[in-house]
């Protein structure tokens, strides 16, 4: 399966890439920043899980960029209540992240552990439940992210298309911020217009959740 993991890690590395596009124009489209950061952040993570030919970069980094950005988010959730479903969503990413961090090391460190667990429930019992219910919301957030991309396709079409004679002009509706599924909006315009606009987020994130499903699911 090394060549999955090559492929995925090189459709992990694209995502960031495109994270980093869209956070460099997030202040010119109205877009929050902090948002397009932690996806950028969540992509190059992703593909150094998945690259065959090992993390460049050591676990502490990762460690700490995804604690910084749970913690953030958190806080942000907190302020705005409920309403903010994009920073829990980004919360519960950081901590899926943090969750594989920590079994790989539980891992790497396993041989030098010797046999120290010692109780009714293996760690691997509680692991599998938790990677299963990860992998569950990923899988919800991708038919939620797809809901999205449909919203954005249906709004760029209704605002392309011509308005017949005599009928009543409708307001284009203002741009809405991207978030964890890039909402629906105005068409973007300029350069990079197609990376920039939400149904691009929507497939980015959906892509995302996607392979953050397969990452759980094999830990099972």
């Amino acid at each position: 399966m090394a060549w999955f993991n090559a492929l995925l890690a090189c459709v992990s590395l694209v995502l960031g890439l495109l994270h980093l596009v869209r956070l460099a124009t997030a202040r010119r489209d109205g877009r929050p920043a902090a948002g397009e950061a932690a996806h950028a952040v969540m992509g190059f993570g992703m593909a150094a899980m998945f690259s065959p030919v090992g993390d460049p970069v050591p676990p502490a980094v990762w460690i700490a960029a995804f604690g910084l950005s749970a913690a953030w988010f958190a806080a942000l959730a907190l302020r705005t209540g409920p309403a903010s479903d994009d920073a829990g969503h980004h919360v519960v990413c950081g901590v899926a992240m943090l969750f594989m961090l920590s079994l790989g090391l539980g891992e790497q460190a396993a041989p030098a552990g010797g046999h120290a667990h010692h109780g009714s429930a293996s760690p691997a019992a509680w692991t599998s439940v938790v990677a299963i219910v990860l992998a569950g919301y990923f899988a919800w957030h991708v038919m939620r992210c797809g809901d999205r991309f449909a919203a954005a396709r249906r709004v760029r079409i209704s605002l392309t298309e011509p308005v017949p004679a005599g009928a009543p002009v409708e307001i284009a509706p203002p741009p809405v911020h991207s978030g964890s599924c890039g909402h629906a909006g105005s068409p973007v315009e300029g350069r990079l217009a197609a990376l920039r606009a939400p149904g691009a987020a929507a497939v980015a994130h959906l892509v995302m959740a996607s392979s953050m499903a397969v990452m759980l699911l094999g830990m099972i």
